[in-house]
This record gives C-alpha cells, structure tokens and sequence, in this order.
C-alpha cells in the first residue's frame, strides 16, 4: 500500500475500510473524508465548470453525493444524476 496519492486495488481498499471501521471510525465519516478528497482533487485540477454526478446505489454513490456537496459549496454547478435508489445496508 502506498501513500497519499496511493491508488488501491478494490480489495486493499475493502481492507482499509474494514480496518478503519473496526477502529471506530463510521462509515458516514468514511464517506463523508472520500468525497471531500474526490471534491478537492477536482478543484486542484480543473476550474470551475459545470460537473455531472453519476451515483450508484452504494456507498461509492454516496461519496458522490459528498463531492457533489462540496463542489456545490465552492460554487460549482453540479448535477447529480442518481442511477438507483440508495441499497438499505448503505451508509449513502
């Protein structure tokens, strides 16, 4: 595993979550921390634009909600198209 801009496979990344989870961090805030991340890598990158969310059903849909906030937040015209109802046993 890498460093900050480190990118994981799906299953490293399903560990770090469980680790994070089993140290008291929720999943909101895990959530909440992944879109905020998606959100600022976007604004270092690009300017300002319109920005279309697609958000799945699960928590990876969930954190596209949180970047589309804090896009939102910065002025950013965002759309967020969902693709399916939020699944029950997610945190989005």
């Amino acid at each position: 595993m890498g460093g900050m801009d480190a990118l994981y496979t799906p299953q490293e990344m399903g560990l770090i979550d469980t680790a994070a989870l089993s140290c008291g961090v929720s999943g909101l805030m895990l959530m909440e921390n992944a879109g905020t991340a998606v959100a600022r890598a976007i604004v270092r990158r690009f300017r300002p634009c319109r920005v279309l969310v697609l958000a799945g059903p699960g928590n990876n849909g969930g954190d596209g909600y949180v970047a589309a906030r804090r896009l939102a937040e910065r002025g950013w015209p965002v759309a967020v198209a969902p693709l399916a109802p939020p699944r029950p046993a997610s945190d989005a």
